[in-house]
């Protein structure tokens, strides 16, 4: 981290770090960022595990409805779960936040950020208690940050994430968002630079399968 403590921004860490925007240490350091996540994306540990298919990533995407994502700061890294659209069209993320929330001071264009997606399936069992596992699958996503400022645009993209979830909704019961309702909110695409995904599935050696006893989504609970 940067010795300077009055340095904030992401962008004058990298700065004082490893010098200016185009200059040749600045230059060496985004090749060999670049040569790393590219060589880490051939990489994985468990190659038998890993999906390099963009139908796998395609079908996570489309059919999760939180992520995760990770974006450099100072200290602690922010992580923030946000519900998203995928617009597969664009290979686009979107996602809103507060713009008074401590995310919107952190949440800025230009940022790099790791998004994750992650799904469960049924826990196994095995002769050996080192074999019992777990069916999963994820996606790990990198990108650069862009924050939505043409209206149009930014009200198309609220638009698009509005009927991934409640298209089925009829019209006529509801009163539509406007312009000014979504003032206090900041809309955010993320486009997929690199991505690696890994899925697991019961083994044959498995003696037995099934679900986990507690649910994997919140339960309604009665108000006091």
């Amino acid at each position: 981290m940067p010795k300077n403590k009055d340095i904030t921004s992401v962008e004058e860490h990298f700065t004082e770090r490893y010098g200016e925007p185009g200059s040749a240490s600045r230059t060496e350091f985004e090749r060999n960022a670049k040569a790393f996540l590219d060589e880490y994306s051939k990489t994985v540990r468990r190659k038998d595990r890993q999906e390099t298919d963009t139908s796998f990533l395609h079908e996570i995407l489309s059919n999760a409805v939180s992520c995760s994502i990770a974006i450099e700061k100072e200290g602690y890294p922010l992580i923030h779960v946000a519900f998203y659209h995928f617009d597969e069209a664009n290979n686009d993320i979107i996602f809103h936040f507060s713009k008074h929330g401590h995310a919107g001071g952190e949440i800025t264009n230009g940022r790099k950020a790791s998004i994750s997606v992650y799904k469960y399936g049924r826990l196994y069992t095995a002769a050996k208690a080192v074999d019992f596992g777990c069916e999963y699958q994820s996606v790990i996503i990198y990108g650069t940050i862009r924050i939505i400022e043409d209206e149009q645009e930014r009200m198309r993209a609220m638009s698009d994430f509005f009927d991934r979830y409640f298209a089925h909704i009829p019209e006529n019961t509801y009163e539509a968002f406007t312009s000014a309702q979504s003032k206090p909110i900041h809309v955010a695409k993320i486009r997929i630079e690199r991505w690696f995904g890994k899925q697991h599935t019961v083994p044959a050696m498995a003696i037995d399968a099934f679900f986990p006893d507690f649910p994997a989504v919140m339960e309604p609970r009665e108000e006091h």
